[in-house]
């Protein structure tokens, strides 16, 4: 059975190599949609023989982001490359290694077309991550991403502020934009079982380093204040802070058989 990676990215040049090598060694394919990046993301794509294809939108504000869209022509392409099974992913994460001698076996269930996988953020460095709320350790059945979906016609991705007519009462009621569209909601067209790995830990370096934290945040926020205009300063001020503060923070040491440990030198902190 074939397997294509999709992923989704915008200047992740910082950590794209270890997310391609990763995959490389699992994947018969990987597709790639970047979304308009300034950095060498692109460069760094077209140098890994797996890259069969790179979707390319062109620089534009982001206002205009259409995450949904986005992983629907991801889709569209691993399913018209004869995709059997598509492991979607973010640029800036990936399961732990034993994702390769376990990944076909999985493919093989007959009533089964949905793998999530449990995820931890390393926080400002490789050694611990935060445990004190599923805030930050997030159970496999609230992952989207990274996830394992057998391919067929009917997978869609739905948009997470609801269908044309629930998106115009939100602009009209709310002030609410069309766009951006950011996230998406579990998708469509599936009737098999969905399957929680808990056992499988995905790994996400967003919060790796201080710098990557801070600058996060910040796009968060702008992000957030322009898809939710109602939203006073204030209040986006506190939904960052809460996001940052540090109070009854709980650390875990990061089991090092979670990273791909030949692949860490290539990201860039």
């Amino acid at each position: 059975m074939k397997l294509i990676a999709c992923i989704p990215l915008k200047n992740e040049a910082w950590v794209i190599k270890y997310t391609l090598s990763a995959l490389s060694e699992f994947v018969d394919e990987i597709i790639a949609l970047d979304d308009g990046s300034s950095d060498d993301s692109i460069k760094i794509l077209e140098s890994y023989p797996k890259v069969t294809q790179i979707i390319k939108n062109k620089p534009r504000s982001d206002k205009f982001r259409n995450e949904p869209l986005n992983w629907n022509r991801l889709t569209k392409a691993a399913i018209e490359r004869g995709a059997d099974w598509i492991f979607y992913t973010d640029a800036d994460e990936m399961v732990e290694p034993r994702i390769k001698d376990e990944i076909r076996v999985m493919m093989e269930a007959k009533d089964v077309d949905v793998y999530q996988f449990k995820k931890i953020s390393p926080w400002r460095g490789y050694d611990f991550y935060r445990s004190e709320s599923d805030k930050w350790v997030s159970p496999a059945k609230n992952v989207l991403n990274p996830i394992l979906i057998r391919a067929t016609e009917r997978l869609t991705w739905p948009n997470p502020k609801g269908d044309f007519k629930k998106r115009i009462a939100k602009l009209i009621l709310r002030g609410e934009p069309l766009r951006p569209t950011i996230g998406r909601n579990f998708p469509l067209g599936l009737k098999g079982k969905v399957v929680e790995r808990n056992d499988l830990m995905s790994v996400h370096f967003n919060n790796i380093s201080y710098d990557s934290l801070i600058k996060k945040q910040i796009n968060y926020a702008i992000n957030e204040k322009i898809e939710k205009p109602y939203k006073t300063n204030q209040q986006i001020i506190d939904w960052v802070f809460f996001r940052l503060d540090e109070a009854g923070m709980e650390l875990t040491p990061v089991n090092q058989d979670w990273y791909w440990k030949d692949y860490l030198k290539q990201i860039e902190l």
